[in-house]
C-alpha cells in the first residue's frame, strides 16, 4: 500500500529526496573526497615504495579525483538534478592513457585465492 496518494504528494516526496541526497553529498561525500585528496602525496609515496606502476595509477586517480571534487563543488546542487560532466585536460587524459595497460593487465588477472586465518 502506497502512502503517496496524489501527484502533488509524489512531487513533494521526490523533491525531499533530491534535497536529502544533495545534503548527504555536501556533508559526507565531498569532505571525504577532500580528505583523501589532501593526503594524495603521502599515499603516493608509500605506494611508490611498493610498486612504481601502482604509484602512477594512484597519481592519475588522485588527479581525476581532484577534477571531480572541483566540478562537484562548482556545480553545487545542480549535480543532483541532472548529473555532472567533468572535462579533463589533455595532460590528464594522457596520464590516464598511460596507465590503461597496467589497469587492463590487472583486471585480466585472476583474483587471489582467499586465505583462511
Amino acid at each position: 500500500m502506497s502512502l503517496i496518494t496524489t501527484v502533488d504528494h509524489a512531487y513533494a516526496a521526490a523533491a525531499k529526496d533530491v534535497v536529502s541526497a544533495a545534503t548527504f553529498v555536501q556533508s559526507k561525500v565531498i569532505p571525504a573526497l577532500q580528505k583523501a585528496n589532501a593526503q594524495a602525496a603521502t599515499i603516493e609515496a608509500v605506494t611508490g615504495l611498493v610498486s612504481p606502476a601502482a604509484a602512477n595509477v594512484e597519481r592519475a586517480a588522485f588527479a581525476v579525483l581532484g577534477a571531480v571534487i572541483k566540478a562537484v563543488e562548482a556545480a553545487g546542487s545542480a549535480v543532483t538534478a541532472g548529473g555532472l560532466n567533468v572535462q579533463l585536460d589533455a595532460t590528464l587524459v594522457s596520464d590516464v592513457k598511460a596507465i590503461v595497460p597496467a589497469v587492463k593487465t590487472q583486471a585480466a588477472m585472476p583474483a587471489p585465492a582467499a586465505t583462511k586465518s
